[in-house]
């Protein structure tokens, strides 16, 4: 055992020693290499990021609406400061930062100190180029002055590093639209930051320092990938001209929201859209251009986030409401491209339809009904009665196969995050009774988006084309070269031209001698249709009223849907607060957007009805301001009271808050 034990003994030894003589040739062969492999890690102040710019957003003209500028973070080597046996440099390095920056020497003095063996101290971040250069001009001056002194002491150990900020030179324009980042610019948040932010991101670079075989240090450059650019439909000009009117609106009258889209019709490009919440892009966490001091002060965190949350939702995109009267126009087109009524079919209007056991009430009740109407006269009046006539004659199949072709309680596919669908806020073939067949026919009862309803109006008015509406056309790289185009994705075709000439007919003389007559704009031939919707609860004192139009009549080259939610107003129900509203934006636009006059025309474009607008719900019609849905309360058979004559049920599936 003895023998055997040594034996082994001498074998390990044997081996540790072979095992020596690896590990010194090893090392003797490459020590110069993990010297500088040792160096290198050592000097890792000399491998730095370099940032990539985020991409610029611009509007269809080249106007910047969100760009990146460049700044510089304060970064300070307190191992280099601390480097000289005499300490040469503290001082007046200290010296140097607190009179270029203005910095509290103790407190300057107490970080480097603390970490004096560190070679990155961000101590202050983006600053300007105009200070760096301040300092850096500075730093040249104290040390030449110090040498031809004789003085040894030298500002060392301050470097800058570059840094993007983010910036919205127009502050709180299209801020719903647009959206804006993170601190650090690297996640959009909202609008086009956000859903384009995979394109507008890129690439950091990097520098790095080694050491070369005759250990020198070589630099060695990794250029960064900067994002691309997007090019947006949005017209910054007509986009300003929309929000100063709605600014006006809110002022004046004001309402609990108010939405607009201007959008071409032929090609779903959205040149504008807006609502009354504004908030500076620059700045998004600020709540005080919509909540006063004692309003912020008095909420705690949750809700501070909650106000944020609805500052920035597009209320255009993202909410849901019942369109009221705009509606008959997909009613109407539905129908003559079914060839189940044609344009010189006419429709009696006694006031009022007893359809699943209800009276359901038109505009024109208390007259004892509209009378005889042709069937351009059912839109021109927003007669309710004539267009259940139409879709009891269209049936449920015809109806929500044209709401689906329409894209009605689906989404758009916008380019913008956060689209509503409202899939649950409407009627399939299978659960509309006979009342929701009467009712959806005039706007009511079931949900959709404003940009839903504008999109399925542009396709009816522009011969039959549905676009999907976007708000990005163009997406370029560095050189200016187009990585992706846009110029407008056809989903289907929704009717016929002839069907587009009967309806923008309509429509035009609707503003002509219709309801719409608060929208006409001198000098043009404008078309639309109004819209007055009863919210839920219908408790005759909320509505939701609307216009939607476009110009010219005969080939329409711009559309504006204005809807506005609850008139600050005893009286909400007159569409005309839209129309004016319309009006005046389309007043602004036409001429800035070369559409030229027809002719001239003297005409009166208010903002808000005449002070008579008679009594109870909905008043008496007058030529000029006719209020579209007058329906009153009702007793269906059973006895059960229905408000408004409007059976209150929505889908199945949706909930009371939808």
């Amino acid at each position: 055992m003895q023998e055997k034990l040594a034996i082994t003994v001498v074998v390990i030894m044997l081996a540790l020693l072979a095992l020596g003589i690896v590990l010194y040739r090893i090392v003797d062969e490459n020590n110069e290499d993990y010297t500088k492999i040792v160096l290198t890690q050592r000097s890792n102040y000399d491998s730095r990021v370099i940032p990539y710019r985020r991409g610029d957003i611009v509007d269809r003209n080249g106007t910047y609406l969100a760009t990146s500028e460049k700044v510089y973070n304060v970064i300070i080597d307190a191992r280099q400061i601390f480097s000289s046996e005499k300490n040469l440099y503290l001082n007046a390095t200290v010296d140097a930062l607190v009179q270029c920056f203005g910095y509290d020497r103790a407190a300057l003095l107490e970080t480097l100190n603390e970490r004096k063996d560190s070679p990155y101290i961000r101590y202050e971040r983006r600053i300007s180029y105009d200070k760096k250069e301040e300092f850096e001009k500075l730093e040249e001056e104290i040390n030449k002055a110090n040498q031809a002194a004789e003085n040894e002491e030298r500002v060392y150990g301050v470097w800058f590093e570059e840094e993007y900020r983010r910036l919205y030179p127009y502050g709180t324009l299209a801020c719903n639209v647009i959206g804006f980042t993170s601190s650090d610019g690297t996640v959009g948040n909202g609008g086009i930051e956000q859903y384009y932010n995979d394109m507008l991101i890129g690439n950091n670079g990097r520098e790095y320092g080694y050491l070369n075989d005759e250990s020198n240090k070589e630099i060695v450059i990794k250029p960064a990938q900067n994002g691309y650019k997007v090019v947006s439909t949005l017209d910054a000009n007509v986009q300003t001209m929309v929000e100063r009117r709605i600014d006006q609106w809110m002022s004046e009258t004001g309402s609990e929201h108010i939405g607009v889209i201007v959008m071409d019709p032929n090609n779903g490009e959205i040149l504008a859209m807006a609502d009354e919440k504004k908030f500076d892009l620059n700045d998004p966490r600020d709540l005080s251009g919509l909540y006063t001091e004692e309003e912020i002060a008095a909420m705690d965190s949750a809700q501070q986030v909650e106000a944020m949350s609805r500052m920035w939702r597009n209320f255009c995109v993202s909410d849901t409401y019942e369109p009221g009267s705009v509606a008959k126009i997909l009613t109407v087109a539905a129908g003559l491209e079914e060839n189940l009524i044609s344009p010189s079919d006419h429709f009696y209007c006694d006031g009022y339809q007893h359809v699943g056991g209800f009276d359901i009430k038109c505009t024109a009740y208390r007259k004892g009904g509209h009378g005889d109407l042709s069937l351009e006269e059912t839109l021109m009046q927003s007669c309710n009665d004539a267009l259940m006539q139409i879709a009891a004659i269209e049936g449920t199949k015809v109806f929500t196969k044209y709401q689906r072709m329409f894209n009605i309680g689906s989404r758009t596919g916008i380019d913008l995050p956060g689209e509503a669908s409202a899939s649950t806020l409407i009627y399939r073939e299978d659960n509309m009774n006979p009342s929701a067949l009467a009712t959806n026919a005039f706007g009511q009862n079931f949900n959709c988006t404003m940009v839903q309803m504008a999109a399925a109006v542009a396709s009816v008015i522009n011969g039959g084309y549905y676009y999907e509406p976007h708000v990005v056309k163009q997406i370029l790289n560095e050189n200016g070269s187009v990585v992706k185009k846009n110029d407008g994705v056809l989903v289907r075709e929704t009717v016929s031209e002839t069907t587009t000439r009967f309806i923008n007919e309509a429509l035009r003389r609707t503003v002509a001698d219709g309801t719409g007559k608060a929208a006409q704009v001198e000098g043009y031939q404008i078309g639309g249709k109004t819209g007055t919707a009863e919210k839920v609860g219908r408790n005759h004192e909320d509505y939701l009223v609307s216009f939607c139009g476009f110009a010219p009549t005969e080939s329409p080259q711009v559309m504006v849907y204005v809807a506005i939610d609850e008139p600050h107003v005893d009286d909400q129900a007159h569409s005309t607060f839209a129309s004016g509203v319309f009006s005046q934006i389309m007043g602004d636009i036409l001429p800035y957007l070369n559409i030229f006059p027809d002719g001239d025309v003297q005409i009166e474009t208010p903002l808000l009805p005449p002070e008579d607008t008679g009594e109870g719900d909905g008043g008496e019609e007058t030529e000029a301001y006719e209020t579209e849905e007058y329906v009153p309360q009702e007793t269906a058979e059973d006895g059960t009271v229905v408000p408004s004559g409007i059976p209150n049920i929505m889908p199945s599936g949706a909930s009371e808050e939808e």
